[in-house]
């Protein structure tokens, strides 16, 4: 792909993405219509029933207390489904920063992993299904199912970004919806980014590469891109575009702008690459009982030490 730190609208590039697109030379090589923050998706409605403020949640503690009340009020605490790898994969992806100290994570970045680390993860996630928190058909649920429990107020939390709440609109348009940080195990909440909806390159090779990149050059007019990201449902990745959450905006302005809540990289994109489909099919076994929570870590340990052979 064509460089593209050099196009007019390249400064606008917002310090949310710099870790998200830039390399370490400070090159990127597409126009990010918007950028991805996720965090806990939950049910404004249930929480309200449930006598739940989901403000106070900011410990795995507090979040075990707040599925026990969702529990206790004949609520579904956590919701999922394995017919979707994102739904089991973004679990891992959204918790496991906050299960690594900051030396931890340069250990890992500069190739050692410690299974003990990931095996604390799946005990945390195996003890969520001996207490029952997970939907009752979670090996049979597909997307749609998980989205008319959300949907039909019957559900507490999905580990799933702002842009599924589409598909539960879809069944319940008055639904209430709203996202709070990842507790974290050695730090303090925060939210998991790392992703785009809409992003546009241009070939080196294209055989109409100045046209090409003027259209991009026009796509990232402030007008023109507020239109992409109004479809996307995500927070804006160039300034001068207003991010467009939706009813998710409320709550992520307060976690952004007035608790200055972090932001972290998804953890495959930095310190597991390749790892996505590992991190998701041990989660699912864990959830299933397929598999214990040192045969998770060891399934992880395994799959990290044979992508590090073939690099």
């Amino acid at each position: 792909l064509e460089p593209m730190q050099n196009r007019p609208w390249a400064k606008r590039l917002k310090p949310l993405g710099n870790e998200v697109y830039k390399t370490s030379d400070g090159k990127f090589y597409a126009l990010p219509a918007d950028i991805q923050v996720s965090g806990i998706m939950y049910n404004d409605t249930v929480m309200t029933k449930a006598g739940i403020d989901t403000k106070s949640i900011d410990s795995w503690d507090a979040f075990k207390d707040a599925c026990e009340k969702l529990k206790a009020a004949g609520m579904t605490p956590i919701v999922s489904t394995p017919k979707d790898m994102g739904a089991v994969g973004d679990i891992a992806d959204y918790i496991l920063p906050g299960m690594y100290t900051d030396a931890q994570l340069k250990e890992l970045k500069g190739g050692k992993f410690d299974p003990s680390i990931y095996q604390k993860y799946a005990e945390m996630v195996s003890q969520w299904t001996k207490s029952g928190y997970f939907n009752v058909d979670y090996t049979s649920a597909t997307p749609d199912d998980i989205a008319r429990l959300m949907a039909s107020d019957k559900a507490g939390f999905y580990f799933r970004s702002n842009g599924n709440a589409q598909l539960i609109e879809s069944y319940n348009p008055n639904v209430k919806l709203g996202m709070m940080p990842i507790p974290s195990a050695t730090g303090k909440p925060y939210f998991s980014t790392g992703e785009d909806m809409l992003t546009f390159g241009v070939s080196k090779t294209s055989k109409n590469k100045e046209a090409a990149l003027k259209f991009i050059d026009f796509l990232a007019e402030p007008e023109n891109l507020q239109q992409l990201v109004n479809v996307s449902m995500n927070n804006s990745a160039l300034t001068g575009v207003k991010s467009a959450l939706g009813q998710f905006q409320t709550s992520y302005d307060y976690w952004m702008k007035d608790k200055k809540t972090a932001t972290v990289p998804f953890f495959d994109r930095k310190y597991l690459p390749g790892m996505y489909s590992t991190m998701s099919k041990s989660t699912d076994g864990i959830i299933t009982g397929q598999l214990t929570p040192k045969d998770a870590a060891d399934q992880a340990k395994t799959a990290f030490e044979n992508l590090k052979t073939k690099k």
